[in-house]
């Protein structure tokens, strides 16, 4: 009978300093979804982990904890709260980002802190190509056809840097090129399509390497450029028609202002008038890449918005005209197209997500 009691007794020690150094379970759920697709995260008592909203920790000892949550761009985190965790139980925290930022924008942060910027686009429909009658339109902006968006979508709200190529890639395509400017704000140049995508590549693999979101970025479709070019307008350029080319220096580096200038390179970005949406040298400037294959016409162009890549084409799409074209590339329905290895004074890109 004493062995009994002692067997028992033995047993439930055991088991109370099994319990006790089993701990208990910690959740922590962030608030809004948005700031979770920005790269919202937590960490226990600073242990170096950054863990995703909904995550849990198992056999955190009992007692007081600090949970602190990760500082991310446009959102204030919230406050390093204390939590008692409690033997055997789970403690479930809420906790809440406060966005500070513009609504319409989101920034990644490449190496050495270096910003990306990109605006929301709406989701929506439009007629891409040309217009009836347009002045100066060629015939491969025909049809013109209805795209619709089901979801909105961000794109870049400069064509891609420089001081961000070099961040992000440590190369300098430029470097000992003529027609190009020593300015880390100016957009990179000689780039192909090639490079630009190898730069979306290098780019997503940063994101999923620092926390900052999805890894979702991405060369735009030609229908995605030229709906975030448009901004709902129905005109010649986003700006209107300008038919006797008086507002068009405002807004766009092209042959004027830029080559017949004596200027003759990629200016420094967002030196010109945005669009409604906030886009900045969507005309001129420099040539941006799409993801598309270059199709001669609109027929049998996808109306969802996605890229064209089937049946495959030898080039690929460039919009939006340079800083050495004249009026008639700069139109928001202006085409272009060059083999995936080409590189030039005044092609660029920028990037959507």
């Amino acid at each position: 009978m004493v062995r009994s009691i002692l067997a028992l007794l033995c047993s439930l020690v055991f088991l109370a300093a099994a319990q006790e150094k089993a701990g208990g379970k910690l959740k922590v759920t962030i608030k809004p979804s948005d700031a979770v697709s920005a790269g919202a995260k937590w960490q226990v008592d600073s242990d170096g982990v950054w863990r995703n909203s909904g995550d849990s920790v198992s056999n955190v000892p009992a007692g007081d904890h600090a949970v602190t949550f990760k500082k991310i761009t446009n959102w204030k985190a919230p406050k390093a709260q204390t939590v008692t965790i409690v033997n055997g139980q789970t403690t479930n925290l809420k906790k809440k980002y406060k966005y500070k930022g513009p609504t319409n924008e989101q920034t990644i942060l490449l190496p050495g802190n270096v910003p990306l910027v990109l605006v929301s686009v709406p989701a929506g429909s439009f007629n891409m190509g040309r217009y009836t009658n347009e002045t100066d339109s060629l015939a491969n902006e025909d049809p013109q056809h209805q795209v619709t968006f089901a979801n909105g979508f961000w794109i870049g709200k400069y064509e891609i840097t420089k001081g961000q190529w070099e961040a992000l890639m440590g190369t300098t395509p430029w470097s000992g090129q003529g027609y190009s400017i020593n300015n880390v704000n100016s957009p990179a140049v000689y780039i192909s399509w090639n490079d630009a995508k190898a730069f979306v590549t290098a780019l997503n693999t940063h994101i999923t390497n620092t926390a900052q979101g999805s890894a979702t970025c991405r060369l735009p479709s030609e229908a995605e450029w030229e709906y975030a070019c448009r901004a709902g307008t129905t005109t010649r350029f986003y700006w209107g028609e300008d038919t006797s080319l008086t507002s068009i220096g405002s807004y766009a580096w092209w042959n004027t202002n830029a080559w017949a200038a004596g200027e003759a390179y990629g200016h420094v970005v967002g030196t010109k008038l945005p669009n409604a949406w906030g886009v900045y040298d969507a005309s001129g400037n420099v040539w941006e890449w799409c993801e598309d294959w270059y199709h001669s016409s609109y027929t049998d162009a996808p109306t969802d918005g996605s890229a064209w890549l089937s049946p495959a084409g030898s080039s690929r799409v460039a919009r939006g005209g340079g800083w050495y074209n004249t009026a008639p590339s700069q139109r928001s329905a202006g085409r272009n197209s060059a083999v995936d290895t080409f590189s030039s004074n005044d092609f660029g890109f920028r990037i959507a997500r």
